[in-house]
């Protein structure tokens, strides 16, 4: 697999530039918000792993290592302004904020314990995302560091991705969900039209129906070229995107934007998750056989989907400081059909408005 990467990255550019930004001292409030949005990220991959004990749902599997990368995301923040982890070792369910393990407590409670239902457990994931996004918004009109304003927008994607997936659900068995943190209004444009969109039964797997071009409408001109290998169950990425900073505009270029920049990436999937790895290419040149590029391991993605529609690009470039998720969805549906067989064959659940 490495080498189709190597044939299909030939024309990589350089990496991303290392964005640098000065780090400057956090104030008290900034610092607590930091200190306790690390371990609201723990609250919700220790539940979420209690709720996949119990049910062995998908979604809460799926979700469950979104908040893991979103633990990982707060811990580079700590780290970069120098402070002591409120986490360390702590087991599931353990808390410095006493607020925290008292709200873990109850949602345990609710979502598995005694008549606890799976739909329980839905509203109980859709909680934890409503109260996550409420508390993320406030961190970000609080902070007046640029990197902790960054990390804390791409939580606030997630969490409005994972607030839908339990919407989703919570409607698939002909309920509603209010919003209990955030407005209406913020409520309504995170989850969108979800009634024109296919829900999963939490038993979506990866398959070749996927193979297509996606997309973020929220970043026009930049998108994602996935391949599903099933003989070795494995994935490849392709994402066209540009650099961090612009380039300078006198910059000499023969063949597109000198900030054009694409990135590879393979890996393993099982069931509706795949982790791959992410390359860059240097030294190539443009239909050039005697230039030899240099294969280089720059960072990881957890790709994950929901269903034939949807699904979410999360990544880690550490050589770039760059984490976050992208929610994505298809270019155009014409390839949905073909996912929804494979599922079909499989015994899969999938829904559709194609």
């Amino acid at each position: 697999m490495k080498q189709l990467i190597l044939c299909l990255s030939i024309f990589l550019s350089s990496f991303f530039s290392t964005a640098v930004y000065a780090v400057g001292d956090l104030s008290q409030s900034e610092t607590d918000t930091l200190l306790f949005m690390r371990e609201e990220e723990k609250l919700a991959r220790d539940v979420y792993q209690a709720m996949e004990d119990k049910w062995n749902h998908q979604v809460f599997a799926n979700i469950k290592m979104s908040e893991q990368k979103h633990m990982d995301s707060m811990l580079k923040m700590i780290d970069l302004y120098g402070l002591v982890d409120p986490v360390g070792d702590n087991p599931p369910g353990i808390f410095s904020d006493l607020g925290l393990g008292a709200l873990y407590t109850n949602l345990i409670a609710q979502g598995s314990e005694g008549n606890a239902t799976l739909l329980d457990a839905f509203y109980v994931g859709a909680y934890i995302e409503d109260l996550d996004m409420s508390d993320l918004a406030i961190a970000i009109s609080e902070a007046d560091e640029y990197p902790l304003q960054r990390a804390y927008s791409n939580l606030l994607t997630g969490s409005c991705n994972h607030l839908r997936a339990f919407v989703g659900h919570i409607m698939a068995q002909g309920e509603t969900y209010q919003p209990e943190f955030i407005s209406q209004q913020v409520y309504e444009e995170c989850i969108g039209d979800i009634n024109d969109a296919p829900v999963s039964n939490g038993s979506f797997s990866i398959n070749p129906g996927l193979n297509d071009v996606w997309y973020y409408p929220g970043t026009n001109g930049q998108g994602f070229s996935i391949t599903v290998f099933p003989g070795v169950k494995r994935v490849f990425l392709v994402w066209f995107t540009y650099g961090v900073n612009l380039p300078d505009p006198v910059a000499a270029t023969v063949i597109g934007d000198p900030g054009q920049r694409w990135l590879a990436a393979e890996g393993p999937y099982s069931g509706s998750v795949a982790e791959l790895e992410i390359y860059s290419m240097f030294g190539g040149l443009f239909d050039n056989e005697a230039a030899n590029p240099e294969l280089k391991f720059d960072g990881s993605i957890l790709l994950q989907f929901e269903n034939c529609d949807s699904g979410t690009v999360e990544y880690d470039l550490p050589s770039a400081g760059l984490s976050g998720m992208v929610p994505i969805q298809r270019v155009n549906s014409n390839n949905v059909a073909r996912c929804l067989r494979e599922e079909q064959k499989k015994g899969g659940a999938g829904n559709s408005t194609d």
